[in-house]
């Protein structure tokens, strides 16, 4: 059994507590107790409230932080006492529907890697409190495009940076870098500048788990779809518009409502990984690399 330490007793502590006590009462972790900067406490719901000075990190499997707006200071903190970046956990995983402990390890030591030609890469990593092992954050490719790196990614990515030219961002209204691998264009549309590209970038690449690839597509075109679905990666999805017998395709059932037809399908999928759109299990999806709809039966 996992020994948990929960780390943050002010504002957010009331919201994720039950949640947390639902996998101790399930016998998935055992809460050895509480700590935290305010020192108001001697016990709190039952649980002894440990002095920041006196943990031990022998006595601590994973820190459960409940605070949202200081998650990276109380990190900071929980790695100086010696905790591995692995260990230290978001509290808001725990509000995940279907979340199961044992799964959610799993995933984080998997380190998968996302290949993703939107956003849903990076707002997956975000939903579930992740690392970034990819480089394909905050960023998209055309579809042409997109196949033909995953066609060669090695080759691509072992490659440096090109700017090319600036394109300008309709949502955000400024203007945003492109540049090219070879003869593939990468739009890195949430970025501001090459100096930020360049950083993310390589910095990235170096944590790409070439042993867990996950490689993600969107498209509204069939026959791009025929063609992804020939890529020779295990673990692959592509989600489309329409219905499809194709072992890749992802067909999201809530697409058949009247009302969804006014949203625009890339914010569909998008929205589906942060949780705004319901349908599949995020976390099982990444562990397993096929679609399910567990949450839709």
């Amino acid at each position: 059994m996992h020994r948990i330490l929960v780390w943050g007793c002010g504002l957010y502590y009331d919201k994720y507590i039950n949640s947390i006590r639902y996998q101790e009462i399930k016998g998935n972790i055992k809460i050895v107790g509480l700590t935290g900067k305010d020192k108001l406490y001697f016990r709190l719901d039952g649980y002894p409230f440990i002095d920041m000075n006196d943990i031990e990190c022998s006595n601590v499997d994973y820190v459960v932080v409940t605070s949202e707006e200081h998650y990276a200071e109380i990190n900071m903190e929980a790695r100086a006492l010696g905790f591995r970046e692995e260990e230290i956990i978001s509290a808001k995983v725990f509000c995940l529907p279907s979340f199961r402990f044992e799964d959610y390890i799993r995933l984080l030591k998997s380190k998968v890697s996302i290949i993703a030609n939107n956003c849903w890469g990076g707002t997956a990593y975000h939903t579930l409190g992740m690392r970034f092992y990819s480089p394909f954050i905050n960023m998209f490719e055309n579809d042409q495009d997109y196949l033909r790196m995953l066609g060669n990614l090695r080759y691509y990515l072992g490659l440096k940076l090109r700017y090319v030219r600036s394109d300008y961002n309709g949502l955000l209204k400024r203007e945003y870098p492109v540049c090219r691998l070879d003869d593939v264009e990468l739009h890195f549309n949430h970025y501001v500048d090459m100096e930020e590209v360049e950083k993310k970038w390589y910095e990235r690449i170096e944590r790409l788990n070439w042993n867990n690839i996950f490689v993600m597509m969107f498209t509204e075109d069939r026959d791009i779809l025929e063609i992804f679905d020939k890529l020779d990666y295990p673990k692959k999805v592509c989600f489309v518009p329409f219905e499809s017998p194709l072992h890749s395709a992802v067909f999201m059932r809530i697409l058949r409502c009247e009302e969804m037809k006014k949203v625009p399908f890339w914010k569909v999928v998008n929205q589906s990984a942060s949780g705004h759109f319901h349908d599949y299990d995020l976390i099982k999806l990444l562990l397993e690399g096929k679609i399910n709809h567990d949450r839709l039966f």
